[in-house]
């Protein structure tokens, strides 16, 4: 089952959770499985990287460990605190504004599928912003075979690490969908309920072009994950990139 993010509210009310009511102890036992393998063939060895939503480092931690240059954002202190060889930035993805670039950003978890568009395009502004002209925008999203496969079956389980996952359909209309995932660790249970947001393809390349980005290609078999590159309508964001320098 693919880790679809969480939103609403943890049921367990004495554990550390996130702003939007993510518990950190799930976050803490999700491996991170093949993606830093994934990422680690698309970059250069000892990249600058920016990931926005790190969590407690699931992905960046790796990454700081295999010799790249990482900094971590997210809203939530108590997911930063666990964040190793990683500089830590404490910000919301759509109001960040660092002052500098970097090789690679990576948007990981889903974030796409944010059902708000403005909300999506604010997170598209922030990669390119923060991307170098030459560099690489990584970014994880719901594809529209996810929406179509959770629809038919109207439910899914897996396991992710010690993590037995339960993902229900609650609701579809249109291009959203609701579902409540159930997230297990050995006698203990959260439950979140999120909604997400059907992007098309060519929706997907429309959102990146009004941010200047252009998709490239897909980096993994369940076009799951893609690259994306200054495309031609960001001449302007790489002249104030260089300005900003």
């Amino acid at each position: 089952m693919p880790y679809a993010g969480c939103r609403g509210h943890n049921r367990r009310v004495d554990d550390e959770v996130t702003p939007d009511g993510c518990p950190v102890e799930i976050y803490l036992h999700l491996p991170a499985g093949g993606e830093p393998d994934l990422i680690g063939r698309t970059i250069p060895p000892g990249s600058r990287i920016l990931e926005l939503g790190c969590g407690t480092g699931r992905l960046a931690n790796v990454l700081a460990a295999r010799g790249h240059r990482v900094t971590g954002v997210d809203e939530s202190p108590a997911m930063l605190g666990h964040l190793r060889g990683v500089t830590a930035v404490q910000a919301r993805i759509q109001d960040l504004d660092l002052p500098e670039t970097f090789d690679v950003v990576l948007l990981p978890s889903n974030l796409l599928s944010t059902v708000d568009a403005a909300v999506r395009r604010l997170f598209l502004d922030a990669c390119a912003r923060h991307l170098d002209p030459a560099g690489t925008l990584l970014a994880q999203w719901l594809p529209p075979g996810w929406f179509a496969d959770l629809t038919r079956t109207g439910q899914r389980s897996g396991d992710l690490g010690p993590v037995r996952g339960h993902l229900r359909l609650v609701h579809s209309a249109g291009e959203t969908l609701t579902a409540e995932a159930v997230y297990e660790l050995g006698p203990r249970s959260w439950t979140q309920r999120f909604t997400a947001h059907r992007l098309t393809e060519d929706g997907l390349r429309d959102e990146l072009a009004a941010a200047g980005l252009r998709l490239d290609r897909w980096t993994d078999d369940q076009h799951t994950w893609f690259r994306a590159v200054a495309g031609a309508a960001g001449v302007e964001r790489e002249l104030w990139s260089s300005r900003r320098r």
